[in-house]
C-alpha cells in the first residue's frame, strides 16, 4: 500500500503542477493578445479620419487587419477562461494531494479496511476531477 500511495502522490503532484503551468501560460496569452488588441484597435481608431497615403496608408491597412484578426483570436481562443479552468483543476488536485498526505501521516493508526475505504473515496474523487478537468499538454507536465 505504501508504493501505491507514493505513486498516487507523485501523480497528483504532477497533475497539480501541470495544470498550474497551463494556467500561467494561458493567462500570459490572454494578457499579450488583449494588450495587442487594445493597442492596434486604438491606433486604427485614432487614425480613422487621417488622410494617409503611400506607406502610412499601407501600414494602417495592415494594423487594421491585425486588429480584426486579434479580435477573432481573443474571442475564439478564450485564453482567460481556459486558464481559470486549469487553475481550478490544479486547486482540486492540490486538495487531493493534501488529503493523501494526511492519510499517509495517519496510516499507522488506521486499520487496513479503513485505509482501503479512504483510498477508495480518494480514487473516486480523483476520477471525478480528471473527468471534469481540461486536458494538459505534455509540454506542461513535469519530467521525472
Amino acid at each position: 500500500m505504501d508504493a501505491l500511495m507514493a505513486d498516487w502522490y507523485t501523480r497528483l503532484c504532477n497533475a497539480q503542477t501541470g495544470h498550474y503551468v497551463c494556467s500561467e501560460r494561458l493567462y500570459r496569452w490572454a494578457d499579450y493578445t488583449g494588450y495587442l488588441l487594445i493597442f492596434s484597435s486604438t491606433i486604427v481608431t485614432s487614425c480613422f479620419f487621417l488622410q494617409a497615403d503611400g506607406g502610412l496608408k499601407l501600414m494602417l491597412f495592415f494594423i487594421s487587419v491585425l486588429s480584426a484578426a486579434l479580435s477573432g483570436i481573443v474571442s475564439f481562443g478564450r485564453f482567460a477562461e481556459k486558464a481559470e479552468l486549469h487553475r481550478s483543476a490544479a486547486s482540486s488536485y492540490g486538495k487531493l494531494r493534501r488529503q493523501l498526505e494526511n492519510l499517509r501521516s495517519k496510516k499507522s493508526g488506521l486499520q487496513d479496511d479503513d485505509m482501503i475505504s479512504k483510498l477508495k473515496v480518494l480514487r473516486i474523487e480523483w476520477e471525478y476531477i480528471s473527468e471534469n478537468s481540461p486536458l494538459t499538454p505534455k509540454s506542461a507536465l513535469v519530467r521525472n
